[in-house]
């Protein structure tokens, strides 16, 4: 038994030896800490009480303010002679758009020329009449005849003169002029087409664009919170960068069955020029408040296993949080879980609450 003994003594100290020179010391977690350079310097802004201004986005189009806009149409039948303007010109009121050469312009001329003739004819036949009933060589049944015979041929000079000065025209030529001073933005005649009296579609559109309507389109689950008078922010991909303010002042009240929609109108100054016909624009409305939330910066918020947290600064140092997002708006989130004046970190906020969470 001794050499025995003698063996196994050797064995078991270098395993002993073995043991201790291979120990190593575990950090344990709780001896994690935040730096006190950290929490003196992190950013930090306080959970307050505010009434969230929702905003509902829309889909709209620039059109022409209809009570400025004026659609040219022939009165007679003819053919384009000429064509003076194009899409997209600036025309003063009454500048020639376009002449026609017309044969029923010819056959008003033609009316007004005769029409005056025999205007000068019942004339000297009434002044002769009335000489001869002053010598006692007509009678008062002649005269008086006479007298209605130029009463009706002035009458008819009126007519015609009236008819041609509706037309515009002269000898054969008619001339389309502008009813007010604009815009064209529409044209549908060229040089040599064929003009009829009888085509109910207009040949120009003139518009004055200092003023232009937004038309946009209310989804039917947000009619409810669409109301005369909301003020709105509109932008154009034209010009992203700038914001138009208005306010609704027409609401349709009707949806159109087509796309369950219905439709709002904003009136917006465009003395610039800016905004022009058939753009179209996103419209942002601003609703009326609803009761007030618990209100953080948005980017002071931490996901974590579709979980929100956020970490609070205390006068004992910093702890984590869990809440709950009532409403997101823009850079700021309602929330429920935190107590107001309670000051939420919003600097270096992720790095913390993974050290916090090590703990």
């Amino acid at each position: 038994m001794k050499p025995f003994t003698i063996y196994i003594a050797p064995v078991a100290f270098v395993c002993m030896l073995t043991a201790c020179g291979t120990h190593t010391t575990e950090t344990p977690k709780d001896e994690v800490a935040i730096s006190d350079s950290l929490y003196k310097n992190v950013q930090t802004a306080p959970a307050t009480f505010e009434q969230p201004s929702e905003s509902i986005k829309l889909n709209g189009k620039i059109e022409p303010n209809e009570s400025k806009e004026a659609k040219v149409y022939a009165l007679v039948s003819g053919k384009i002679k000429t064509v003076h303007v194009e899409m997209g010109d600036y025309v003063k009121q009454g500048q020639v758009l376009a002449v026609l050469q017309s044969s029923e312009v010819a056959g008003i001329t033609n009316d007004v020329s005769l029409a005056e003739s025999s205007v000068d004819l019942a004339k000297k036949n009434m002044e002769t009449k009335k000489e001869l009933f002053e010598s006692n060589l007509a009678t008062q049944q002649d005269y008086l005849s006479a007298q209605i015979d130029y009463k009706k041929a002035v009458s008819e000079q009126n007519r015609a003169k009236s008819v041609a000065s509706i037309t515009g025209g002269t000898s054969s030529s008619y001339s389309l002029t502008a009813p007010i001073s604009g815009y064209v933005i529409e044209k549908n005649i060229s040089n040599n087409s064929e003009v009829r009296q009888d085509n109910n579609a207009n040949l120009f559109t003139i518009a004055d664009l200092s003023t232009v309507w937004i038309i946009a389109n209310v989804y039917e689950a947000d009619i409810s919170n669409i109301r005369l008078g909301d003020e709105v922010r509109v932008t154009t991909l034209a010009n992203p960068e700038k914001d138009y303010i208005g306010k609704i002042d027409k609401v349709y009240n009707v949806l159109d069955p087509a796309n369950r929609t219905m439709k709002v109108r904003i009136s917006m100054s465009n003395a610039n020029n800016e905004l022009k016909p058939e753009m179209f624009a996103t419209i942002k409305v601003s609703t009326k408040p609803s009761a007030s939330l618990l209100s953080i910066p948005a980017h002071a918020i931490v996901m974590d296993n579709s979980k929100q947290y956020v970490v609070v600064k205390k006068s004992s140092g910093l702890e984590i949080r869990e809440i709950k997002v009532l409403r997101r708006i823009d850079d700021k989130a309602f929330i429920s879980g935190l107590q107001a004046g309670d000051q939420v970190v919003t600097s270096s906020q992720v790095f913390i609450y993974d050290a916090l969470n090590v703990q």
